[in-house]
């Protein structure tokens, strides 16, 4: 029984951390399209970039605020959510790539090396690339429906790990010296709150729909 026991706990022990949240499933598309094939996944991936570029030019910002308030972060949460952790840090690759090619897909119709080095909305976009990967892992792993709030969260607060990091670690003159968080984060988490709340139902939704038809498809069966 010792044994058993001490076995049992080193297997937990050797686990790899992510297996304790769940074994994976598919991802929501894959649930809302059973059969879906590569292609088919890969042009729903690029349907999806080119959303969150539009999602790009509705901007507006703030007074004396270099960092536009966009509805991208609520494309980039939704594109975790419905096209898991593969295929949508394909999907965000793609755009942040597109844009260091020279695209003008970046807020503002910006793109290429120097307005990835040199503007304060830099880190943001870092922040996007761990967002859509994580949001999807964890919405593999059973964190949907009716939990997809605390991914959604959770993608947020990394979109803003290396969007602060980064402004504290370049000189742009903004934001002012003891005022990071004041400046660069405080006055976007209202409107944050907003389009996190509106992929968590967007993302809980489709999930809606996709066990209401399947559990038609099993009482006909």
């Amino acid at each position: 029984m010792m044994q058993l026991v001490s076995r049992s706990a080193t297997a937990v022990t050797q686990a790899k951390p992510w297996v304790l949240l769940g074994k994976p499933g598919p991802s929501l598309l894959e649930a809302l399209w059973p059969g879906i094939n590569t292609m088919q996944k890969l042009a729903v991936s690029l349907v999806m970039v080119g959303i969150l570029v539009g999602l790009a030019r509705a901007r507006f910002f703030l007074p004396d605020n270099p960092v536009p308030i966009t509805f991208q972060t609520f494309g980039v949460l939704a594109m975790g959510g419905l096209l898991g952790w593969r295929w949508g840090l394909f999907s965000i690759l793609v755009y942040y790539f597109l844009g260091m090619a020279g695209a003008p897909v970046f807020q503002g119709g910006g793109n290429g090396w120097h307005y990835l080095s040199a503007t304060a909305t830099a880190g943001y976009i870092i922040g996007f690339i761990l967002a859509a990967g994580v949001v999807g892992f964890l919405a593999q792993r059973g964190w949907n429906r009716g939990r997809s709030l605390w991914p959604m969260l959770l993608g947020s607060l990394l979109v803003y790990l290396p969007g602060l990091l980064w402004l504290n670690y370049k000189d742009l003159g903004w934001p002012a010296e003891g005022q990071l968080f004041s400046q660069a984060m405080y006055p976007f988490i209202p409107g944050d709150l907003v389009k996190l709340m509106l992929a968590s139902l967007a993302v809980g939704l489709g999930w809606k729909i996709a066990d209401s038809r399947n559990a038609r498809k099993d009482n006909t069966t």
